[in-house]
């Protein structure tokens, strides 16, 4: 984002973290603190050799300025020298609101980017949210850690992350419609639409079936097995064996060539239903071999697998050496009367040709000024409206529909390439999912062979192709056209579209991307001007660039996975294959930072992007903290869901079945309030410092679930927020779409194609003001074949023969 100059005001992790991929893409990020500096300079503080360090201030502030900031100064005055400015808003909303209007009146081509847990309005408007909460508010602890034991957050702060992320996009796009109209905007950006927006299948199946996902330890629950971590002789796998080929793959590795006679078991929903028989042999079989072994006899067979690593494991990375991403440097604010300490810290979130900038520290306070911040917008004379930007999409699954979507929602017109045969690789025939469907209610899980689809009503219809109901959530606001690249005229259709394209994104890997013959030297041959996107596992360089990977099998490599479970326990994935929304939103990041570079230069402009290196970078300040650990130091237990940085913090039961609240206690103030709350003698005096408190986890914790085990989960966490405490629900899909304030902020939306049933999802993760949004229904199997063939200058005769060569094509083949 060269030349844009943001002013960030933000005191919390969601706003540092927009900030910090602004700066990674190149803007100017000027941090305002207070005279006493920001909280985040006491957050995760490591003891090293030459004294405190803030993990998480190195981590989200490097490469940005300081500024001290006079408390009384206005948020108009502050702002003037900015074209950004980045807010995280709690507290008194209408006088924030009041503060961003002045500050875009005095300026109207400002941005401004306000970031809340619940939005501006709505019944929860006023409610506060920190890392735990978001957790529990957005519907992904309810999916995390065993059925019979308590939910479980991730092993950090990673989806306040993703909220900044959804903020940098969506401001991002307000600049894109600063540049080209003249007018700023306001960015609303609330962690409950962005965390809603952060689910895969969960909400589909939820509106299509009203089955309500639940979690299930280890495994990925309803649709694939195995999909999960097994422990070996000397640590933990993640084994991913989903398609047919991979689940032979997996029998023959194991050795068990008689489970292939099973013809049943070659449906992957069949396999999760027999998951415990499965897992028997899986369990045994793991256990006699150790980690390398293990993932060398499953990659030999083409199965997507790989060890549960550390923190540490990935310090020490071949992989992440070998592309130069860790960043080594001397910690600023270390005393100088010692050694001082070295941290690495992930680098940027993807390479963008021309416009990754040089890595910078963190600065001191009021430090850092002496790096040029235009006094001038220098916005790029090229851009464009979103509106009139071609992206060409080869992309499957999760994360690379993801970032196109984002695109579509915009305005670009997304063009996405299918094959034939793309979107019915893993279902039976419609035949029989029909006969399956027989004495099915609404509310109950639907049978094996049909599960997958998520059809609405459990129902395939006549086209069940275009009613599968994870892939028309993750492809609306996009064109389809069905395309065989390697049919008679594929490579000239393909070569006709890229001409008139400014982009094109895929998520295959380096090997599949040579195999399409989309690599970025081959397309720009087709436009000299192009600007390409691989989003590949691990990126198309380095020695594990051709490895095989899914979500969780990333999960695992990046090292999320060894910091998340029960503090007696081993490793857990997350209940949804996480790193492939974290790939998702980071690749929008990037993509927008690509054209506008582009739109600068008037140059091509590629990106590689590694879907493991943007899963390490939202744990950034962990693997910092670990970086600074004395060599040989064992790193930090698994803490379930309580934080090092406050204390009580956790979840606890409540009244109901599987019923559970989420609160963090942030300071002493906080603690006196729930004391008062709870008013339980056994409340000791002496509790009142943090210190106090964390000594005492397990007997406060059993104080305050004496008090929730007799609530209401709902009522609970709106009797500590009316008494100013941090708390959440821990909210279920059902709990999330049926709840009054998801209602009252229109969260779920309507993206029926005409003359269909309603068909919910959830809606865009921000607001505008004045930033116009283009969402649409998904397209059928090719159906915007003939108009986009047309555009391309293809006559009526020409198109008929393409399809007569199964060239292109609007159903699969039989």
């Amino acid at each position: 984002m060269r030349g844009v100059r943001v002013l960030d005001l933000s005191d919390g992790r969601a706003g540092a973290y927009c900030a910090r991929l602004l700066a990674m893409t190149g803007a100017h990020v000027v941090v305002g603190e207070p005279p006493e500096g920001s909280h985040l300079r006491r957050s995760r503080v490591i003891d090293t050799a030459a004294g405190p360090v803030s993990a998480a201030w190195e981590y989200l502030r490097a490469n940005t300025a300081s500024v001290v900031v006079d408390p009384g100064t206005s948020l108009a005055e502050l702002a003037g020298d900015f074209d950004v400015v980045v807010l995280d808003v709690h507290g008194d909303l209408v006088s924030a609101q009041a503060e961003i209007a002045a500050a875009r009146e005095a300026d109207p081509q400002l941005v401004a980017a306000a970031i809340t847990p619940y939005g501006f309005t709505g019944p929860k408007s006023a409610w506060r949210a920190g890392p735990l909460e978001h957790w529990a508010l957005g519907g992904h602890m309810s999916l995390n850690g065993e059925p019979d034991r308590h939910p479980l957050p991730g092993g950090g702060p990673w989806l306040t992350h993703l909220v900044g992320a959804t903020a940098a996009i969506g401001i991002q796009a307000a600049l894109v419609n600063a540049v080209t109209t003249g007018r700023g905007d306001l960015v609303e950006v609330s962690a409950l639409e962005a965390l809603a927006n952060a689910h895969q299948w969960s909400f589909s199946l939820y509106t299509h079936n009203g089955v309500t996902k639940r979690r299930w330890g280890n495994r990925f629950g309803e649709q694939h097995h195995p999909l999960a971590l097994y422990e070996c002789v000397d640590g933990w796998i993640c084994i991913a064996a989903v398609s047919i080929h991979q689940w032979e793959g997996f029998c023959i590795a194991m050795d068990q060539v008689e489970l292939l006679a099973r013809d049943d078991f070659y449906v992957p929903a069949v396999r999760f239903d027999h998951a415990d028989e499965l897992d028997e042999i899986i369990s045994a079989w793991a256990a006699t071999k150790t980690v390398a072994d293990a993932v060398a006899v499953l990659q030999d067979n083409q199965v997507p697998s790989g060890p549960v690593a550390s923190l540490d494991d990935m310090l020490a990375s071949e992989q992440l050496a070998a592309r130069g991403y860790w960043k080594h440097l001397d910690v600023v604010d270390a005393p100088t009367d010692g050694v001082r300490p070295t941290t690495r810290l992930p680098g940027p979130p993807a390479h963008i040709e021309g416009a990754t900038p040089q890595f910078r520290g963190a600065p001191a306070l009021g430090a850092g000024l002496d790096v040029t911040v235009p006094d001038e917008r220098s916005w790029p004379a090229g851009a464009k409206p979103l509106a009139g930007v071609r992206v060409v999409e080869f992309t499957i699954a999760w994360a690379g529909p993801l970032v196109c979507r984002m695109l579509g929602d915009l305005g670009a017109d997304v063009i996405k390439i299918e094959h034939p045969t793309a979107r019915g690789l893993a279902m039976p025939p419609a035949e029989m999912i029909l006969a399956e469907r027989g004495g099915w209610e609404w509310g109950q899980l639907p049978g094996p062979l049909s599960r997958n689809g998520i059809f609405l009503d459990n129902d395939p219809g006549d086209d069940w192709f275009n009613r599968l109901g994870h892939w028309n959530k993750m492809n609306r606001s996009k064109r389809g056209f069905c395309l065989d690249l390697k049919a008679p005229g594929g490579r000239d259709v393909l070569r006709r579209l890229v001409e008139t394209a400014d982009m094109v994104v895929n998520n295959y890997s380096p090997r599949g991307v040579r195999s399409a013959g989309i690599t970025p030297a081959e397309l720009r041959e087709m436009n000299p001007a192009i600007v390409t996107l691989d989003m590949s596992g691990f990126g198309a360089t380095g020695p594990d660039a051709e490895r095989i990977s899914w979500g969780p099998v990333l999960d695992a490599a990046s090292g999320l996975a060894s910091t998340t479970g029960y503090p007696d326990s081993g490793p857990y994935k997350q209940g949804i294959a996480f790193p492939d929304v974290v790939g998702g939103l980071h690749g929008t990041v990037v993509a927008l930072a690509a054209l506008w570079q582009h739109w600068h230069t008037g140059e091509p402009v590629a990106v590689d992007l590694s879907q493991l290196e943007t899963a390490i970078n939202v744990a950034g300040d962990q693997f910092a903290e670990a970086s600074l650990r004395p060599a040989g130091a064992s790193p930090p237990p698994r803490r379930g869901a309580r934080t090092p940085d406050a204390a009580p913090s956790g979840v606890y039961r409540c009244r109901g079945n599987d019923a559970w609240l989420a609160l963090t206690v942030e300071d002493d103030a906080a603690w006196k309030a729930l004391a008062r709350v709870l008013d339980d003698p056994a409340c000791n005096p002496q509790w009142t410092t943090a210190t106090a408190r964390h000594a005492n986890h397990d007997a406060i914790d059993t104080m305050i679930e004496c008090w929730t085990a007799t609530r209401d989960k709902h009522e609970a966490a709106a009797e500590l927020q009316a008494a100013g405490i941090s708390a959440s629900a821990v909210m279920t899909i059902a709990d999330i779409v049926n709840d009054d304030h998801s209602a009252a902020r229109d969260l779920m939306v309507d993206h029926a194609r005409p003359g269909e049933q309603p068909q919910l999802f959830p809606g865009l993760p921000f607001r505008f003001d004045t930033t116009q949004a283009a969402v649409s229904p998904p397209p059928k199997l090719g159906q915007h074949n003939d108009k986009i063939l047309s555009e391309l200058g293809y006559t009526p005769t020409e198109i008929a023969a393409l399809y007569d060569s199964n060239t292109i094509a609007t159903t699969p083949p039989d």
